[in-house]
């Protein structure tokens, strides 16, 4: 069972995202990369003032002229690619 390690919002820049239910949900967006010539955004759930590091979910996100538009991936090797890439900057680092 992973901890749950709350951290102040106010470090991070907020999203929020529709979900498949159709509510919306808040996100703190705490990392981002380039992979394969695509923008993701890995984000994890706030509550409150408080932003917990139990989950982390990685979106697409495109840039538009007034916001960012997220997508989920839901291309199974699309989805392994990303993981590896996102893995390989702390490899690096």
């Amino acid at each position: 069972m992973s901890q749950m390690i709350p951290e102040e919002l106010e470090e991070f820049v907020t999203i929020t995202i529709p979900q498949e239910d159709g509510t919306e949900q808040e996100f703190a967006i705490v990392d981002s990369f380039n992979a394969d010539g695509s923008h993701y955004i890995v984000v994890s759930r706030v509550e409150g003032d408080l932003v917990y590091d139990d989950e982390a979910y990685i979106y697409r996100a495109k840039e538009t002229e007034t916001d960012v538009d997220v997508e989920p991936i839901n291309d199974e090797e699309e989805y392994k690619k990303v993981i590896e890439a996102y893995e390989a900057t702390f490899e690096n680092n």
